[in-house]
């Protein structure tokens, strides 16, 4: 009997042993990488002029090009945005979309509307359950300041070579037909922003009836309607990228060099206000 008990205890420690033995060897030889955290916070604007900090697709661009220049394994955006310009926050989600290496978005305290379209670029969305997440809509607005030159007995003169050239101007008021074709532009970025989620989030029909109406939904709604993957924060985010590399992953902060100067403020300056005087001040955003 007591040579059974010896050897059962025999084959119990060789056992063990030989599993310690593996499970050491497999964190011996688990594969290590590298990502790249790419911080993304404020509006999204086309260009950045002055103090303005925010988002621009030429940021992201030089953020991913120093990020690739690293070899890097995978890439997450952790992403503090309401959104901005449409055409920028297209070309954000190309840029995106553009990286070889897996890629996580990370939204912290709001990720809507062009922030949201941006993100679509990405493979997986974590969002915290109290994050401001969707707001798939289109906001077109402008002053309008026909009261005010009444008031001050100003006259707006109109030279136009065509009918709806000044269109959205804010110095006379819109008739009916001008408000009907700027709502129909307005709709049809609409439609093409939710057709977009439509096919990158593959939406049901009651999710996608939902989604469209702009609302902003909190991170667990927004799990619900299937337009995030995960709930958590950064380190959910990370633990994502690592299960979309099969590595253990180094994280690294990616920076753009600041290169602010007062003739660089005024040289924006300056060219704000050309651009400024010579346009409709209605535009179209991601809000």
């Amino acid at each position: 009997m007591k040579r059974k008990i010896a050897v059962l205890l025999t084959a119990f420690l060789i056992i063990s042993t030989g599993l310690a033995s593996a499970f050491s060897l497999s964190s011996i030889f688990e594969p290590t990488g590298q990502a790249a955290v790419i911080q993304l916070s404020g509006s999204i604007t086309p260009t950045a002029s002055g103090f303005s900090s925010g988002i621009t697709p030429e940021k992201v661009r030089t953020l991913n090009d120093k990020a690739r220049q690293r070899n890097v394994d995978a890439v997450v955006y952790e992403i503090n945005s309401g959104g901005g310009a449409v055409v920028a926050s297209k070309e954000i989600m190309r840029a995106i979309e553009s990286m070889e290496v897996p890629t996580v978005c990370r939204f912290r305290d709001v990720g809507a509307s062009g922030a949201y379209m941006a993100a679509l670029g990405c493979d997986r969305v974590v969002a915290d359950s109290a994050t401001l997440t969707g707001s798939i809509g289109v906001k077109s607005s402008y002053l309008q300041y026909t009261g005010l030159m009444d008031k001050l007995g100003l006259k707006y003169v109109n030279i136009t070579s065509g009918e709806y050239k000044d269109l959205g101007s804010p110095y006379q008021n819109a008739s009916e037909r001008e408000k009907q074709m700027l709502q129909a532009k307005a709709d049809k970025i609409h439609r093409e922003f939710y057709r977009m989620v439509d096919e990158e989030r593959n939406l049901t029909e009651v999710q996608l009836e939902e989604v469209k109406t702009g609302e902003p939904f909190l991170g667990s709604k927004a799990k619900e309607l299937g337009l995030v993957d995960r709930l958590g924060g950064r380190q959910t985010a990370y633990s994502v990228a690592e299960n979309l590399t099969d590595m253990k992953l180094r994280f690294t902060k990616i920076e753009t060099e600041s290169s602010f100067s007062f003739f660089s403020l005024l040289g924006a300056s300056i060219a704000d206000s050309f651009l400024s005087s010579d346009s409709s001040a209605f535009e179209s955003e991601f809000r």
